[in-house]
């Protein structure tokens, strides 16, 4: 589902990617782990289509974005690629329902599909008791549910996650990591996730270590 091939990154005159390669199967949930600086976040944007490498190419379902237009890439990221971020990034001024229908709407379905789509997935997430709930009236991890579930709306063959429990308590961090598994088995989606979370990472199908911006093991 994803291949990453001698992918190169140089901010300036430092190189933090030096021709990294992998590969992750349909329905495989991977993470993604090492220190600080490793180059793990810069790589999930590479593969997010949010960062161009220097050198290098990936592939998505056998789509290779570097040779898309800049609205073609807009329309693939949104269609293909969903994101969990650490800080969740929702807008403050929409409830949980209309976060979640967001990129539905971006991408131009109609708003009654959207709706049914959202309201589907956040109860899916545990959250169908907080549709109308703006972000200040959620706790971090329901918060952090509702992004997942905005990442999934789409129903992108591919969800990249950043330190998606980094900053939660451990109880809720605990049902957000039970939660990515239990999507996977529900959607055959693919879950590359970068994590300092050791548990998170053991749990995973299998566990890929990043060290100064090359793969090891």
């Amino acid at each position: 589902m994803i291949e990453v091939k001698d992918i190169v990154k140089r901010f300036g005159e430092l190189e933090v990617l030096h021709g990294v390669s992998l590969s992750v199967s349909r329905s495989e949930v991977v993470s993604l782990v090492g220190a600080s600086g490793a180059g793990k976040s810069t790589l999930l944007q590479i593969i997010g289509t949010l960062m161009k490498p220097d050198s290098g190419n990936i592939t998505i379902g056998g789509v290779s974005p570097a040779g898309l237009g800049e609205k073609a890439l807009a329309q693939f990221r949104n269609r293909h690629i969903g994101f969990v971020f650490q800080y969740h990034h929702l807008l403050e001024e929409f409830s949980a329902l209309e976060n979640v229908m967001m990129p539905m709407l971006i991408g131009g379905a109609r708003r009654s599909a959207a709706k049914e789509r959202a309201a589907e997935l956040l109860d899916m997430v545990g959250m169908s008791a907080r549709l109308e709930h703006k972000p200040s009236m959620l706790s971090g991890g329901e918060r952090q549910r509702v992004a997942i579930a905005r990442a999934l709306v789409n129903s992108p063959e591919v969800v990249l996650a950043d330190e998606p429990t980094g900053n939660l308590d451990s109880v809720t961090r605990d049902e957000i990591q039970r939660l990515f598994f239990d999507l996977r088995d529900r959607t055959s989606q693919t879950f590359l996730i970068v994590t300092h979370d050791e548990t998170l990472a053991s749990l995973s199908d299998r566990k890929i270590e990043l060290r100064d911006g090359r793969i090891i093991g």
